[in-house]
Formats: structure tokens, C-alpha cells, sequence
């Protein structure tokens, strides 16, 4: 898990790169509105976890990591789709720099609230649990449909 929160915000750094394609621009329009429609949901799910995060067992940590996952699924998605994009044609990429920082702006509350969520994690004993468990992580991205970062063809 801790490696996939790690992967996350290293794609976040590249993010929006997608959007110069013309393409692609409309999709990636549409997939940030969603991501930002979901920043209210996940700052619900970080000030829960600021006030009862340190009395959750795992399980209640594993179900608001899975909350959290679901809130970026479609950051998630668009970030694998860019690396997809660079690995398929790298001769673009200093166009795809370009755009990269607009898009950054759009997602910096959302990256926000996934490093607050983290560090809360961090700091409680079930909650690193959840983190550490790198399996479990993998196994609840595969089961949403959230494309593993590491694994982009």
C-alpha cells in the first residue's frame, strides 16, 4: 500500500501531461471535473480520519482506504493513461510538459487531502498496518479498477 500511495503522488508531479493531446483533451477535462467533484467526499474521509482514525481497527482502515481509492479512481486512471501516452510516443513529450502545470493546479486540493489522509495513517498503529500491506493494496486496486501505476504496458 505504502508503495502505491508513493506511486501516486510521483504520477501527480507528471499529471495532466495528457491533456495536450487533442484527443484526449475532452476526456481529460471531463476526468478532472469528476476528480475535483469528489475533493468534498475525501476531505470528509480526512477530517473522520483526523478524529477517529486512532480508534479504527485494520478492517476500518482497509474500508476508508478503499473510500479514498474510489474518490482518485479516475486521477488514478488519467495517470496511467499518460504514462501509457509517454511510453507509446516519447517524441511528445515536451508538449505534454507544457500543459502538465494547469492541470497540476486542478488536482493540488485532491493531492492535498490523499497526503493528509496518509500522514494520519501513517501516524496510527492500524493504520501503518494498512499501508505496509502491499498485497492487500494490490489486491483492492484490482478489485475497483484502478490501474497499478508500476504495472502501465
Amino acid at each position: 500500500m505504502k508503495k502505491i500511495l508513493i506511486g501516486m503522488f510521483a504520477f501527480a508531479l507528471c499529471l495532466g501531461m495528457n491533456s495536450c493531446i487533442k484527443e484526449n483533451k475532452e476526456a481529460t477535462e471531463k476526468a478532472v471535473e469528476e476528480v475535483v467533484e469528489k475533493a468534498p467526499a475525501l476531505a470528509d474521509i480526512v477530517a473522520k480520519a483526523k478524529a477517529e482514525g486512532a480508534n479504527w481497527s485494520v478492517d476500518e482502515w482497509k474500508e476508508q482506504f478503499k473510500q479514498v481509492m474510489l474518490a482518485i479512481k479516475p486521477m488514478m486512471v488519467e495517470m496511467s493513461d499518460l504514462v501509457k501516452n509517454m511510453k507509446d510516443d516519447p517524441s511528445k513529450m515536451a508538449e505534454m510538459i507544457k500543459e502538465s502545470e494547469n492541470i497540476q493546479k486542478k488536482y493540488a486540493d485532491l493531492n492535498k487531502l490523499m497526503e493528509e489522509f496518509s500522514e494520519i495513517a501513517e501516524a496510527t498503529e492500524n493504520g501503518k498496518v494498512v499501508i505496509d500491506d502491499e498485497e492487500w493494496g494490490k489486491k483492492m486496486m484490482e478489485e475497483l479498477g484502478i490501474p497499478d501505476p508500476d504495472e502501465v504496458e
